[in-house]
């Protein structure tokens, strides 16, 4: 099976972590208004897997974050040329 989903966030939506200490994984938690999406893997895998997806997901974030921040520059960048 495969599946694709789109997540977009606006001003509204909030990140919050679930933490159940050593009695289950962790669950990162994105809400909005209208939408919601919980990031985990399945109990049943290993703790290895757990933290390679952890790592993973943490790299493309902050990839994600050095990305935005060139983004947001170059459109203030942009805003401030429009300005004059």
């Amino acid at each position: 099976m495969t599946a694709s989903l789109g997540f977009y966030a606006t001003r509204a939506t909030s990140v919050r972590l679930h933490v159940y200490g050593t009695t289950r994984a962790p669950i990162l938690q994105l809400d909005g208004s209208d939408h919601s999406l919980a990031i985990t893997a399945f109990d049943s895998l290993p703790v290895a897997d757990h933290l390679a997806f952890a790592r993973a997901l943490a790299a493309a974030t902050a990839d994600y974050l050095t990305a935005l921040l060139t983004y947001a520059a170059a459109v203030a960048d942009d805003d401030t040329a429009d300005a004059r």
